[in-house]
């Protein structure tokens, strides 16, 4: 009977070291689907939006087209809208349709704003969280439905290149030929077919779309920053300077701080200062004020706001330049907006979180004195 209930005691003594390695398990996962390091960031207020509105240029070439839309609106009123159009349709034939102006970073027009705090990813979301997401919820992105995707011309194989430009091929972007249309192409293949993501788990995830980091997120149980807090987690605790780290693209031994475009050509295939080609890993290159990495350069980052119709991305990519000759000038403010479906090799995205409840420990600590309480007083009834 002694060595029998030792036995059981045993089972028991098993059982319950199962239980809690199978509890530190559950833990140990749970922990690992929140992706990357948080940091912390107390709010404040700070410049919202870029200084380069300032620019005399940019505010001539406003100025000539709001003119331009005032002559044509007193046209419309003067000949109806049907023959306005008509004109219009002549004078655009092989002409762009005349675009509002934007600064050369694409930022919003300065002004005074004030964020709470939050709770913001360290780094971009990598190859390596994003393929956990994946094997947990087997998502799709939109990448893979489409069939296809962007791809910076410098980073495709000749077989790629080759089949993109066919005749019946998906070809490039117009305006920035650089940009090629790659069958096969998502988060998997970033570089289309034959690419692969072995060895590459601590570089960002790309061929993204908002929609894919939204879905993200919710599996991860946090959110996109919205545009504010992502610009004042960016400044790491400077005002008005246009980088994060302070006023000057250049570290003191001369290369650049960021992951940028370097060369007077653009695509190339020579290496750049830097080595990275494409996306350069999610933690390269030194921190900010707040310990954030790469949130100017290296890929864009989609944040919470926008329309239905267009989302808002921040912070620049691999193909972005220090002096904004080609593609947009890299700076903190540096913006643009694309429809949500859409994604491609330079688009990535990080992750916020409001932070825990202060008063949360408050409201536990009062329920366990209530508790305590009821238990004095049935106590006191029974010997009553």
């Amino acid at each position: 009977e002694e060595d029998g209930g030792d036995h059981r005691a045993t089972i028991r003594a098993a059982l319950a070291l199962g239980i809690f390695f199978g509890w530190l398990a559950c833990a140990a996962e749970a922990h690992d689907v929140q992706g990357p390091k948080m940091a912390e960031v107390s709010g404040g207020w700070f410049t919202l939006g870029s200084h380069l509105h300032e620019n005399p240029r940019f505010r001539e070439a406003l100025r000539k087209y709001e003119e331009s839309e005032r002559r044509d609106k007193e046209l419309k009123e003067q000949v109806g809208e049907e023959t306005f159009e008509a004109i219009q349709a002549q004078l655009q034939k092989g002409n762009p349709k005349r675009q509002k102006p934007v600064p050369l970073d694409g930022g919003l027009e300065a002004d005074v704003a004030k964020v709470g705090s939050f709770l913001i990813d360290t780094t971009c979301v990598t190859i390596g969280d994003f393929r956990r997401f994946v094997r947990d919820t087997k998502y799709k992105t939109e990448a893979e439905k489409f069939g296809w995707s962007f791809v910076f011309e410098s980073t495709l194989s000749k077989d790629n290149l080759r089949e993109a430009d066919a005749p019946d091929g998906l070809g490039r972007v117009k305006q920035t030929p650089w940009w090629v249309a790659v069958r096969g192409a998502y988060w998997r293949r970033p570089e289309g077919k034959g690419s692969t993501i072995k060895g590459r788990n601590g570089e960002p995830v790309v061929q993204v779309s908002y929609n894919d980091a939204k879905a993200y997120c919710r599996w991860a149980g946090k959110r996109l920053p919205t545009e504010a807090e992502w610009e004042y987690a960016a400044r790491g605790g400077l005002d008005d300077a246009p980088y994060p780290w302070g006023h000057s693209p250049y570290g003191e031994d001369g290369a650049p701080m960021m992951n940028g475009w370097n060369h007077t050509d653009l695509p190339s295939t020579q290496p750049q200062p830097d080595g990275y080609i494409g996306p350069a890993p999610a933690d390269a290159y030194e921190p900010n004020g707040f310990g954030l990495y790469n949130m100017v350069g290296n890929v864009w980052e989609w944040v919470e706001g926008g329309t239905s119709e267009k989302r808002i991305m921040r912070g620049g990519s691999f193909v972005d330049t220090l002096d904004g000759k080609v593609n947009h000038l890299l700076r903190v403010t540096t913006r643009q907006e694309q429809t949500p479906d859409s994604g491609a090799h330079n688009t990535g995205f990080r992750c916020a979180m409001d932070p825990p409840t202060k008063n949360k420990k408050t409201t536990t600590t009062t329920t366990k004195k209530k508790k305590k309480k009821k238990k004095a007083k049935r106590a006191s009834k029974q010997e009553l």
